[in-house]
């Protein structure tokens, strides 16, 4: 069974890719989580991440956004002091304001309503010029709603996470299975 080459790299890459990566979310949790993991994984390998994936939900109340919210200066020095998760104190106060941001605006709608809540087809044969063009109005969109540390990079990462696009090798069995199963 071929798979895109990135998820050879170890059994939670595996796993990873085989029964999360772009599958279509459309849960506030869910959506802020991958926001939020995207966010850390800036600069460090996504394997870093996931190793550490447990203990980002224990943290952070299980990425439920009205809790997170209301994190204040102590909640981010008890952050900073867990081993278990990314200790970024730029990346910890983001993920409290981009929280923020979710009680205004509906996360569910700001990452589906550019794409006509459908799942497109990747862009992964192109360059990264062209995707950065592609991706720039979406950032703009984000800032605009106040989420912070959201450039086209964490963000073209964060809509093929979720399913927004399906970027899947074309000769990876994930890539036939979820446009299938989106049109079902």
């Amino acid at each position: 069974m071929k798979r895109c080459v990135w998820a050879s790299d170890s059994t939670d890459m595996l796993v990873y890719h085989d029964k999360e990566w772009g599958v279509p979310k459309q849960k506030v949790s869910e959506l802020f989580e991958c926001l939020t993991l995207e966010i850390f994984q800036a600069g460090l390998s996504w394997a870093t991440v996931l190793r550490k994936r447990e203990a980002f939900r224990e943290d952070f109340a299980n990425f439920d956004v009205d809790k997170i919210s209301r994190f204040n200066d102590e909640d981010v020095d008890k952050l900073m002091n867990d081993e278990g998760i990314i200790r970024n104190r730029a990346k910890i106060v983001a993920t409290i304001q981009n929280a923020k941001a979710c009680m205004n605006i509906d996360l569910v709608h700001l990452t589906w309503e550019p794409f006509d809540f459908t799942q497109m087809d990747g862009l992964n044969d192109n360059n990264k010029d062209d995707i950065k063009e592609f991706i720039k109005p979406y950032v703009k969109r984000f800032k605009d709603a106040g989420f912070k540390r959201v450039g086209p990079t964490t963000l073209y990462s964060y809509i093929q996470s979720v399913g927004v696009i399906n970027d899947h090798e074309l000769d990876c069995f994930r890539h036939k299975e979820l446009n299938d199963s989106f049109k079902a």
